[in-house]
């Protein structure tokens, strides 16, 4: 259940987006962080957020956050990870970064040894 990590193996054109939502639409509380991407290699990560609950959403603002004090690159490639409480983890497909105004958002959904992160 892991989609493709690059949209150009994908056939699908690449997203450019200024925010990031996760919905969690699963069977448990979840966290996720953001994934900056060199290719598919992660170089850095944003700190975890604080767990939500199903049926909740979360979102950030990708022009505000820092990797390693710097901040994304028009281009930059992002992805989401998810973290299951007391389970497992999934990466979300990746989005490139681009101060327009808009949001790519990712649902959730599954158990906490078997879930996917897809955009919606």
């Amino acid at each position: 259940m892991h989609p493709l990590g690059n949209p150009a193996e994908s056939g699908q054109p690449e997203l450019h987006v200024q925010h990031v939502a996760c919905v969690n639409n699963a069977a448990f509380a979840l966290r996720f962080v953001v994934q900056r991407l060199d290719g598919d290699r992660v170089i850095s990560q944003t700190p975890a957020g604080g767990a939500f609950a199903a049926g909740q959403t979360r979102s950030v603002d990708l022009s505000a956050l820092r990797f390693h004090g710097h901040a994304l690159d028009v281009g930059d490639r992002v992805r989401i990870r998810a973290r299951a409480i007391g389970g497992t983890r999934r990466d979300g497909p990746s989005v490139a970064f681009a101060p327009n105004g808009h949001t790519a958002t990712f649902s959730v959904r599954g158990t906490t040894l078997s879930f996917s992160v897809n955009r919606i």
